[in-house]
């Protein structure tokens, strides 16, 4: 049996439905500087770091799409939108930390969100206490798709990287858990990735509500 000793969730997408939301707050606060910052756009964007997005907005609009302004006021949206309504939790969420507690699991998140975001939805859905690591990819030299920011949350749970499992949507978290040697679930959500990088990953489950039969059986990794 193959026991895994930290369970590391990339957050938007994979945790909490909150990519919808974040797609309507770039949207909007581009939209008052006068750029149609569309879906085939965003979906670019997803599970990207910082340096990657502002490249894509920059391929998308220009060199004088003002990336900074932009970004620092999309950021104050998305918390005046969390303060005043409730966050969607994704299916499974909830049974899969509370397998996690129960078989003695630590549990990390690592998300290419600024800290400030992770740590006000972890607070307001009440799962902040299942987390005993909270990674930001912006705390990293390199964003996702580089492992960085997954090999950072294992050593933080003082976790060989191989001993881990990564619960991911995107491509880029994918292919940095693959980079970072760690196995890892794909578990889909606004977009399907490429074939090529869902054979990366070690399972695919539909949502997390199948992570812990799938851990109980003890598949080999």
């Amino acid at each position: 049996m193959s026991i895994r000793k930290a369970l590391i969730f990339d957050m938007d997408g994979t945790m909490f439905d909150t990519e919808p939301i974040s797609y309507r707050c770039w949207r909007e606060i581009s939209a008052r500087y006068g750029y149609d910052l569309d879906r085939s756009v965003f979906d670019r964007m997803l599970g990207r770091d910082n340096l990657r997005i502002r490249a894509i907005c920059e391929d998308a609009f220009g060199r004088a799409y003002p990336y900074e302004d932009i970004c620092r006021e999309k950021v104050q949206l998305q918390l005046e939108y969390y303060r005043s309504h409730a966050i969607p939790i994704k299916p499974g969420l909830i049974h899969v930390l509370h397998y996690a507690r129960e078989e003695g699991i630590p549990c990390a998140v690592a998300s290419s969100s600024p800290r400030n975001l992770i740590e006000y939805l972890l607070e307001k859905t009440g799962t902040a206490t299942f987390f005993s690591v909270v990674q930001s990819g912006e705390e990293a030299a390199h964003g996702k798709p580089a492992p960085d920011v997954f090999l950072m949350a294992c050593d933080k749970a003082h976790v060989a990287p191989d001993q881990a499992l990564v619960l991911e949507d995107s491509e880029s978290g994918i292919l940095a858990a693959h980079a970072a040697r760690i196995p890892s679930i794909w578990i889909p959500d606004l977009i399907t990735i490429p074939k090529e990088v869902q054979g990366l990953a070690w399972k695919c489950c539909r949502s997390l509500d199948e992570v812990p039969a799938l851990l109980a059986k003890g598949d080999s990794f």
